[in-house]
């Protein structure tokens, strides 16, 4: 499932700027779909690297706040595609920041995507075990 869609960064991004952000070709009239394909796929594997093993993905249904999150990530690799010399606006720079650090905080424990279970979910196939501390250590069992 899709984290993001072209009508998500239609609505982030005014229509000029996503056709330019997406062409090369200084004279296009029309968004260029495999770019911007390309830059919603990088932000979803972002999100997912940080989000595996914490949650069963993909996600589904999506929190709209990782929406957010994929939106902003993907608008931020859109601008960074440009030639060099271009500077990011600082609003990009901005969210993109914080996308990240609200994934770290979501991959350590520290903030939830509300999934409709509340609880963290292992991915199939993998297991997670806790043992409480020993009481008796070697030392003390040897000496009997």
């Amino acid at each position: 499932m899709r984290y993001c869609s072209l009508a998500d960064l239609q609505l982030a991004l005014p229509a000029q700027t996503l056709i330019w952000l997406s062409n090369d070709d200084a004279s296009a009239t029309a968004i260029n779909q495999a770019v911007v394909e390309e830059a919603v796929r990088q932000a979803e594997e972002l999100v997912d690297a940080h989000l595996r093993g914490r949650y069963i993905l993909p996600l589904d249904p999506v929190p709209s706040v990782v929406k957010d999150m994929t939106v902003n990530l993907a608008r931020h690799w859109l601008y960074a595609r440009r030639p060099e010399g271009s500077e990011l606006p600082d609003a990009v720079t901005r969210t993109y920041k914080s996308a990240l650090q609200m994934l770290e905080a979501i991959r350590d424990a520290k903030l939830t995507i509300g999934v409709p279970t509340g609880e963290a979910a292992p991915e199939p196939g993998e297991m997670k075990v806790r043992a409480r501390p020993r009481r008796f250590g070697s030392d003390l069992l040897d000496r009997y």
